[in-house]
């Protein structure tokens, strides 16, 4: 594809820590897009290991910013406050686009007038790869059986609370509906904040979804996301949970609300479920069974879900 003055500029955010093994292939299959008219902003949060050697290998192919660690959502900030495009796409430093991504999703964001577009990807595992199916949008067969789908605002917004549908990598969207960012007091999901931002403050968002496999999302056990284990995990998704309720209560109707906190509850019998077979941990342990305890008709709401489902979820 060549560039034409009609083609936005692309703005695709990196950032990065500690991942200079694997950097380089996500580096190469951006620079390998049929759509052209990109820039690459690689923002170091304080690596330790060799990703200024890896990031230097492709000289003037990219811009690359060092910072001080502070986390995720301040590196993502510091990229964006550089971005030239109209169009960012935040990328994290251990996945790989299919080389037609961005072609594909810019069409489609500029077909449909769009502020925001995410497509399917393939979980890609030691061992085995396999396509994600969300619940949602697998089940939905005006979705699964069309190459192409638009929401409607409501119906995304409600598929938030229900499950998140859109890791970073997914997306890329419009820069003028990025509110503010992404919130760095977030520890895990700074995307579904990101999100659940742009729709509180737009009733007016334009969400379009594409069942075509279009990334790869690698599972490294160096990132906490993928490597969902353990009660610690949990609690910073309970801390997570609890933020995105406290800044946005006052636009969540009664029935988000409660979807929330069902959320929070659900998570903190999993935690209990993880502390009951660990040792050194029953002050905790009472703790928490009070603060499930605290409220019996959400926790029977739960309990009807099934204890064992949940576990088996794990609360996405």
């Amino acid at each position: 594809m060549l560039i034409d003055n009609k083609q936005p500029l692309v703005s695709v955010i990196i950032p990065t820590f500690n991942r200079g093994y694997v950097l380089h292939k996500t580096i190469e299959s951006v620079l390998n897009q049929t759509y052209k008219n990109i820039e690459i902003i690689v923002v170091d949060d304080g690596s330790t290991d060799n990703t200024k050697k890896v990031v230097s290998t492709f000289g003037n192919k990219l811009f690359y910013i060092q910072k001080s660690h502070s986390g995720q959502g301040d590196t993502r900030n510091l990229g964006l406050q550089y971005a030239k495009g109209e169009i960012i796409a935040p990328l994290d430093s251990d996945d790989t686009l299919n080389e037609d991504f961005l072609e594909k999703s810019v069409d489609y964001m500029l077909d449909h007038n769009l502020d925001m577009f995410f497509s399917n990807f393939i979980h890609c595992f030691s061992k085995k790869n396999l396509k994600n199916e969300l619940s949602y949008l697998s089940k939905n067969k005006k979705i699964s059986n069309n190459e192409f789908y638009l929401f409607d605002y409501q119906e995304f917004r409600t598929v938030l609370f229900k499950e998140s549908p859109s890791p970073s990598s997914s997306s890329i969207i419009q820069k003028k509906c990025i509110p503010f960012g992404w919130n760095p007091k977030v520890n895990i999901g700074d995307d579904m904040f990101l999100l659940f931002e742009m729709m509180f403050k737009n009733a007016d968002c334009r969400v379009g979804f594409t069942n075509q496999v279009l990334w790869r999302k690698n599972v490294d056990n160096s990132n906490i996301c993928d490597n969902r284990k353990g009660a610690e995990f949990r609690k910073l998704h309970i801390q997570d949970l609890q933020l995105l309720l406290h800044t946005f209560e006052s636009y969540m109707n009664d029935f988000e609300r409660k979807t929330l906190n069902l959320k929070i509850l659900q998570n903190k019998m999993l935690v209990a479920y993880y502390l009951f077979f660990e040792k050194n941990n029953s002050k905790e342990l009472k703790k928490l069974c009070k603060e499930i305890f605290a409220n019996p008709s959400l926790l029977f709401v739960a309990l009807k879900e099934g204890v064992t489902k949940v576990i088996r979820r794990r609360i996405l």
